[in-house]
């Protein structure tokens, strides 16, 4: 039986946190220590949107322990409002057992940690008291993207107006919202706050009605199914096919670019190239919820409609994938003859085909002959004559041209600035006036001379971070901040682990850099590494990243750079 003598019952639209925070409160407990070793058996920890011990806490609650925890993810968590746009848990991944906290594994882990921020409406903070007799924070104020009251369409503060104190405190319970601030400022007494756009409320009631509604998970094919239809009904098309730049343009002209910087860190920072992508990565359309949220109000204008849209679209999925097989009718070629056409038909257009091509340029066809006709597939590629062809009769007449390109604009790419970015294939290619072909073994074929510049100057993981340490140290000797991992953590968002190992790695003295200083550009090259260098010895583990991956029964971090 639990020690746990009370918990207290959820306010309408409360967050987790807030319950926790009014348990400590009610308790009388003195420390905050106290109180997570209360609900949690642990030290303190950062809550974020879902706490890791929350299965404890679920299990001291009276009545069945899996019951209560569906009822603190649905009820005190933004979680409902990421479950339509995760996706489903494929078949062939482990670990799944459809609960809810499985569920909940899916949220990618940059959302996770996304919780640097607690905000109140100043309207609902003095309404809660008198209607309710208790002052709370609302989850539906801290859905991504939000940034109005969808009650009061007043603009969310998440910092004491006066002195500018946040109300949020990593590894702290939130503070209670009929007590002053430092400075002396209440929210009780404040004035009615500032109001917000019709835009911004619109958005804040999508969000909130999406959040309550706690739609059911879909399939990520019938969420992707439902958007492009969607997009083409109202005419964001190229031709046959959908225009990301049309839509793109129509939710800026919405929204308009100030408000869209505030919602969307990706477009504050100007990446709108591939700012909406619909495909489906790993089981989930690979974008953060606030976007998700953004092009779905824009698309369907209402989260009644958007409901609906996904209940139709799940009925043409299952009637397309119900099994019943389709009879060939009269005159209607099989589909042997159809992929055996279409292969036929690129041999003749290139005469010195091989498979590769065929896979690359037609691979439906390639995959159901080479399973079912292979014999016929062999036949016809050694029936093709390969003429050896010269280089330079294959190659690109830029060629040569765009690898001098490359080779004069590499070192700006490796100089040690704010905003340094990897040397990868990507960046270095983007220096070239046009856009390659994203195929590899096209791209080597026509330009063999800038493949082979992009692979000699390609940057290693660890000589990334290198540059950024460098950098990181250089701004903490002009900020005259102390040589330390703490102050690393405010001007850089290396990971802490990287500067002992490196420190320790090159014998660095802090003292002298301190005292002596040193350009950025001479430490490094005082380093004497090469720019594809591997790293110190032995430390080839992960150190960070924003996305899961999954060995065996754990759940690891992999470090995307």
């Amino acid at each position: 039986m639990s020690d746990l003598l009370f918990f207290p019952m959820s306010m309408p639209d409360e967050m987790l946190h807030s319950r926790i925070t009014r348990y400590h409160y009610l308790s009388g407990n003195r420390t905050e220590a106290e109180t997570f070793h209360d609900l949690f058996d642990s030290t303190p920890f950062g809550v974020g949107m879902l706490p890791k011990q929350i299965e404890v806490l679920a299990a001291k609650l009276p009545g069945d322990r899996e019951r209560n925890l569906d009822e603190l993810i649905s009820i005190n968590t933004t979680f409902p409002a990421y479950r339509p746009f995760l996706g489903k848990r494929d078949d062939a991944e482990k670990g799944g057992d459809g609960s809810a906290v499985s569920e909940v594994a899916r949220v990618p882990r940059r959302e996770v940690t996304v919780h640097g921020k607690a905000k109140i409406c100043l309207s609902c903070v003095q309404q809660d008291l008198l209607e309710l007799g208790y002052a709370y924070w609302h989850r539906s104020h801290h859905v991504p993207g939000v940034m109005a009251c969808w009650r009061h369409g007043e603009r969310l503060i998440h910092a004491c107006p006066k002195c500018s104190h946040p109300f949020y405190r990593k590894y702290k319970l939130l503070p209670s919202l009929t007590e002053q601030c430092v400075c002396g400022w209440s929210p009780l007494e404040a004035a009615e706050g500032t109001k917000s756009s019709d835009v911004e409320m619109k958005f804040a009631v999508f969000a909130y009605e999406v959040l309550q509604r706690n739609l059911p998970s879909v399939c990520s094919k019938i969420l992707y199914s439902c958007f492009v239809r969607q997009t083409r009904k109202r005419g964001f098309t190229h031709g046959e096919l959908i225009s990301t730049a049309k839509l793109i343009d129509s939710i800026r002209a919405k929204f308009g670019d100030e408000v869209l910087s505030q919602m969307d860190r990706a477009f504050d920072q100007g990446k709108l190239q591939t700012w909406i992508r619909f495909r489906v990565y790993k089981g989930q359309i690979d974008m953060p919820l606030a976007r998700h949220l953004i092009i779905a109000l824009h698309l369907f204008g209402s989260a009644e409609k958007f409901e609906l849209s996904l209940r139709k679209e799940l009925i043409l999925f299952s009637a397309a994938n119900s099994g019943i097989s389709s009879r060939i009718r009269p005159g209607q070629s099989s589909k042997k003859d159809q992929h055996r056409q279409k292969i036929e038909t690129l041999i003749a257009l290139r005469p010195d085909i091989n498979l590769e091509h065929l896979w690359t340029n037609a691979y439906q066809a390639t995959r159901w002959i080479t399973e079912h006709d292979s014999s016929w597939l062999m036949a016809k590629l050694r029936a093709v004559k390969h003429d050896p062809a010269s280089l330079e009769e294959v190659s690109d007449r830029r060629d040569p041209s765009y690898a001098d390109i490359i080779e004069t604009g590499v070192d700006d790419l490796y100089r040690i600035a704010k905003d340094q970015k990897r040397v990868n294939i990507g960046n270095l290619l983007k220096l070239l006036p046009t856009r390659m072909n994203p195929i590899p073994a096209i791209r080597k074929q026509k330009f063999p001379l800038v493949t082979q510049m992009v692979e000699r100057h390609l940057e290693s993981v660890w000589h990334f971070r290198l540059r950024r340490l460098v950098w990181a140290i250089a701004e903490m000797r002009r900020l005259n901040l102390p040589s330390n991992t703490g102050s690393l953590r405010l001007v850089s968002t290396l990971p802490a682990q990287v500067f002992p190992i490196l420190f320790s790695f090159f014998e660095w003295d802090l003292e002298q850099l301190v005292k002596n200083g040193i350009g950025p550009e001479a430490l490094l090259k005082s380093t004497g590494v090469a720019r594809n260098w591997e790293g110190p010895p032995g430390y080839d583990v992960i150190l960070g990243g924003h996305a899961y991956r999954r060995r065996g029964s754990c759940v690891e971090l992999s470090e995307l750079v």
